[in-house]
């Protein structure tokens, strides 16, 4: 009996190892087909960068140096100044070309630290369209799409020296500011992305 016992021992240790290598033999052979891989994925970044009078705003934010007033001629002021009665007017240009994504501006304007309260914002133009009111708060607000073709546009916006109507400052103080010999006015740009 021990004599049968120990075949079937032996049997069953030489099927259990038989199975063993079997099985490796099997992962061995699947192993020759597995492979593995990995890669990188690169974004495209969108623009963000915005010229105002052929100047990137994003490396120098100041552009009064930009800013050209145009007087429009009167043959009782002298060319080129500004006095009472005087109308005239500077551009801003804004280049989006190089924006990609959609975007809200808004242009507002205020009176400079030695502004003539005299004087006063009395519209704009878009692209040479017709002449706009600015209304009260002096603002300008523009949803550019991303899918609108014009990527540069041209505001005009257009001031008066008031006298008569309308005026805050009487004839003294009118000649009192013109002691300073400058005027200026304040003009912000705000560009906020628009997610939706």
């Amino acid at each position: 009996m021990d004599n049968i016992l120990r075949s079937k021992k032996v049997k069953i240790l030489l099927a259990f190892t038989s199975l063993l290598l079997l099985v490796n033999s099997i992962q061995d052979s699947y192993a020759k087909y597995v492979s593995s891989a990995s890669a990188n994925g690169n974004f495209t970044i969108a623009e963000w960068t915005f010229k105002v009078n052929d100047q990137d705003i994003l490396n120098e934010s100041d552009f009064s140096s930009t800013i050209i007033p145009v007087i429009d001629a009167n043959p009782n002021i002298k060319e080129g100044v500004i006095a009472p009665t005087s109308k005239g007017y500077f551009d801003v240009i804004v280049d989006h070309s190089r924006v990609g994504v959609s975007y809200k501006q808004d242009i507002t304007l205020s009176y400079g630290e030695d502004s003539i309260t005299d004087m006063v914002f009395t519209g704009y133009t878009l692209n040479g369209g017709e002449v706009t009111d600015i209304g009260e708060t002096n603002t300008v607000s523009v949803v550019h799409n991303l899918s609108d073709e014009s990527t540069i546009d041209v505001y005009r916006f257009y001031v008066e020296w008031i006298d008569g109507t309308g005026e805050t400052m009487n004839n003294q103080e009118d000649t009192e500011a013109s002691a300073n010999g400058t005027t200026s006015v304040k003009i912000d740009l705000h560009f906020i992305q628009q997610a939706n």
